[in-house]
């Protein structure tokens, strides 16, 4: 069996997170909040599990010292993603960015047409 250093339980409550967070939006855009939820938290897991891996697969520590920094890093570099990527699958859930797309600019208003000027009394 192979030990899990880098990865270790990080994937699941960033699942959880992102599960949560694509229900909520999807409940309040009255929107399937369950396959919302379960899609959130699949992209969650993935996308974290495949950034930790990848980090596991290439990290060599020459010490014990060495593996908690990086995993931080590789964690927040996890997050990161998933708040990305999550705000890009979810662009159909935003209310006010829907709202402010749909909004056109106010038609411009009528040029006033300028008045001729008075004649001038003949002599």
């Amino acid at each position: 069996m192979e030990n899990n250093d880098i990865i270790g339980s990080i994937p699941w409550p960033v699942a959880a997170a992102t599960a949560t967070w694509f229900g909520v939006m999807a409940y309040k855009a009255d929107k399937n909040f369950v396959l919302w939820a379960i899609g959130g938290g699949l992209l969650g897991l993935v996308v974290t599990i495949l950034v930790l891996g990848l980090a596991q697969a290439t990290f060599m520590p020459f010490s014990t010292k060495d593996i908690a920094p990086f995993r931080l890093k590789m964690a927040g570099l996890a997050i990161l993603l998933v708040i990305g990527a999550g705000w890009l699958f979810t662009g159909s859930l935003h209310r006010r960015l829907l709202a402010a797309l749909k909004r056109s600019p106010p038609p411009p208003s009528p040029a006033v047409p300028a008045k001729p000027p008075a004649p001038s009394p003949k002599q």
